[in-house]
């Protein structure tokens, strides 16, 4: 019988804004807690979607040069391609949705 080991979960959004208000002080909310920690949280996805993306750069160069093998630089590479894409998809959403959300009648 072949035991397949568990995927570790991934993290989500809602408890990562979960773990930034658990540490957090217990005052009172002020009305740019929520914004702060959005914007913190947004800046913290473009740092990693620039890392990530610095990284495939990187290894491509080393792939060339001959000191990275090639399939570390096509994983690396398919790895910031698919951040890409799924940061260029939300921001497409955000935009409709915003759209949306501006289109309704009062």
């Amino acid at each position: 019988m072949i035991v397949i080991p568990p995927i570790a979960p991934i993290p989500s959004i809602s408890a990562a804004m979960a773990a930034g208000a658990a540490s957090a002080p217990a005052a009172s909310p002020t009305p740019g807690t929520a914004g702060s920690s959005f914007q913190n949280l947004l800046g913290q996805a473009i740092d990693s979607l620039n890392g990530v993306t610095n990284n495939a750069t990187s290894l491509s160069l080393d792939a060339a040069a001959g000191t990275a093998t090639v399939a570390d630089a096509t994983v690396a590479s398919s790895v910031a391609t698919l951040d890409t894409q799924l940061a260029s998809a939300l921001a497409s959403r955000a935009v409709s949705s915003l759209n949306s959300i501006m289109n309704m009648p009062l």
